[in-house]
């Protein structure tokens, strides 16, 4: 009897041993990973990975990770600078180039960035600010400010658009077709083109506390590309 408990007791010291181990190997490797990710995307502040799954060394043997999550404070994505980033990833090659087979993220451009896009694209000098579910964009025509509420939407793969919802002015709401014809057309026809990877597509745009949150999935795809965007 007491052999036997002796080996229960081995046993259950070694699963102790190799669960110790295989935690603090993962541990290790979530940090190497923010710092590489960290140092190849000089713009990327606040980054956490988790490597989700159990063992964690049987899926680095087998050279794919089952299940991987992250996150980053700000970040540079298709262009713009974002924040408030969510990643999450599945089927992730541990070699170069670290293929991403399925996953999704999202993150915050910034309504200022925004701002810079619609005031090229339009020629009107307009303040861009959010207000609910809708942007409000602020310009002045013949002295009269007026506020026009977009709504942002997927416009294609790599491509948000934005549709006139309401004209507000110091004296009520005025209709769209009352809009001159060169605010109305130029605010109409904005599209704000993503530079996305191959493989990534954009899925859905929602209005934000400080922009707007787009979000996109992907297949199959480099880690090193999603860095370099």
């Amino acid at each position: 009897m007491k052999r036997l408990v002796g080996w229960v007791v081995a046993v259950v010291a070694l699963v102790v041993v190799a669960v110790v181990a295989d935690r603090v190997t993962v541990r290790a490797a979530e940090n190497g990973a923010v710092t590489a990710f960290e140092q190849q995307a000089d713009d990327v502040a606040g980054a956490q990975i988790d490597i989700r799954g159990f063992p964690f060394l049987t899926q680095l043997v087998a050279g794919e990770l089952d299940h991987v999550t992250g996150s980053a404070d700000t970040a540079s994505f298709g262009g713009y600078a974002v924040s408030d980033v969510q990643v999450d990833a599945r089927g992730v090659g541990t070699s170069e180039p670290y293929t991403i087979a399925s996953g999704t993220a999202s993150g915050v451009i910034a309504a200022s960035s925004l701002q810079d896009v619609v005031r090229e694209q339009s020629g009107l000098d307009v303040e861009l600010a959010t207000d609910g579910d809708v942007l409000a964009v602020g310009t002045a025509v013949l002295g009269l400010d007026l506020t026009v509420d977009v709504v942002p939407r997927v416009a294609g793969p790599g491509t948000l658009a934005v549709d006139v919802q309401a004209v507000r002015t110091p004296v009520g709401v005025v209709s769209v077709d009352d809009l001159p014809s060169g605010i109305a057309g130029a605010l109409g026809g904005l599209r704000v083109p993503l530079d996305l990877p191959e493989g990534v597509a954009l899925e859905s745009v929602a209005v934000a506390e400080d922009g707007v949150r787009v979000g996109v999935s992907g297949t199959d795809v480099a880690a090193g590309s999603l860095v370099a965007s």
